[in-house]
């Protein structure tokens, strides 16, 4: 582990590998990083550097094409599927008017979903689990994606054994209300700008995410996180390492015992920063099954902490966020399904 960052760089290789020493202070730095910070950053967790190479490559092909090809690639409404530069002012999700963010994405919701499972074809279920899209070319891009995908879904349900036990509960305590998770996975694009951003336009503005834990493996630095004392600093970038960070159901599940922390990645010569190269980011977001009800773990409360939140079901708090995000808020008036914001 290094302490020379805010955010800690932690190697998951011993708890992946069933280790019990090595999982023991893996336990230890993950559970301090969650309380201080809500980032760390990832490395020894098993999924190639070569295949999140391949999946780069393949997406940077994706969105130099033309952009009448990339739009039919577009579901109206909903955003899965591609979203162009400017769909998107995450900053809105706190009620911050802002410009729209500097950046395009791809967007997917769950690719697992059963077809005979009654869950996914409910009245809620068939909004919140649509039939994803996927662009004619470059052609391999669907087969890299969806491998991505599997690995980085992969990786989220081992991490939250990971919290359980950082928490002091049975290691597979989240397992039932992750399984059938309102997941999105995205790969966004931060193109190289023509003219100047607009004052205070970022390529994502600050916020916080909404769900579990949020998983972003990038091609390059410009990811920052507001320290406790409120200090904007630098996410440590590792080619080949995944950031990872709290969103707003864990900290509401752990009653604020773990923080869900602002981030925002700047915009390219911007009086704020100078990362002038396109950047690129595949981010997957694990929040939990629609009607899993989100209220304050008991080890986390006591008579001298009582909860803090309401008891809300995982959709009633997603669509309460998702309404407030996106330029178009008719889109999500009825609580309809439209992908995350993110990294």
């Amino acid at each position: 582990m290094s302490t020379v960052q805010t955010v800690p760089i932690i190697d998951v290789a011993p708890f992946l590998a069933g280790d019990p020493a090595g999982t023991h202070e893996v336990i230890r730095h993950v559970s301090r990083a969650c309380e201080t910070i809500g980032f760390l950053v990832l490395t020894g967790h098993g999924i190639p550097l070569e295949l999140q190479e391949r999946v780069f490559a393949t997406s940077r092909e994706f969105f130099d094409l033309p952009e009448e090809e990339k739009l039919r690639s577009k579901i109206p409404g909903i955003y899965y599927g591609y979203n162009p530069l400017g769909a998107e002012r995450v900053a809105y999700s706190r009620g911050e008017q802002t410009p729209p963010d500097l950046k395009a994405n791809f967007s997917l919701g769950r690719l697992d979903v059963d077809a005979h499972d009654p869950y996914y074809h409910s009245p809620l279920g068939k909004r919140i689990f649509p039939a994803n899209i996927w662009p004619e070319r470059p052609t391999q891009f669907r087969a890299l994606v969806t491998e991505y995908y599997r690995a980085t879904q992969r990786l989220a349900t081992s991490l939250m054994e990971l919290f359980a036990l950082a928490l002091h509960l049975p290691r597979t305590y989240f397992a039932d209300k992750t399984e059938k998770s309102v997941d999105f996975w995205r790969v966004l694009d931060y193109p190289v700008l023509t003219t100047p951003p607009l004052p205070g336009q970022l390529r994502i503005g600050a916020h916080t995410d909404y769900g579990t834990l949020t998983l972003v493996t990038a091609d390059g630095p410009g990811l920052q996180v507001q320290t406790a004392r409120g200090d904007w600093e630098d996410v440590p970038y590792l080619p080949g390492s995944i950031q990872v960070n709290l969103g707003d159901m864990m900290a509401q599940w752990t009653n604020d015992r773990w923080r869900s922390t602002m981030h925002r990645v700047l915009a390219p010569g911007s009086e704020l920063g100078s990362h002038a190269t396109r950047r690129m980011a595949l981010t997957f977001f694990l929040t939990a099954n629609y009607d899993v009800v989100i209220e304050p773990l008991a080890t986390c409360c006591s008579p001298t902490n009582p909860p803090h939140y309401a008891p809300i079901t995982a959709w009633e708090h997603l669509a309460a966020k998702l309404r407030r995000q996106f330029s178009r808020a008719d889109d999500v008036a009825d609580g309809s399904h439209v992908p995350m914001a993110q990294q």
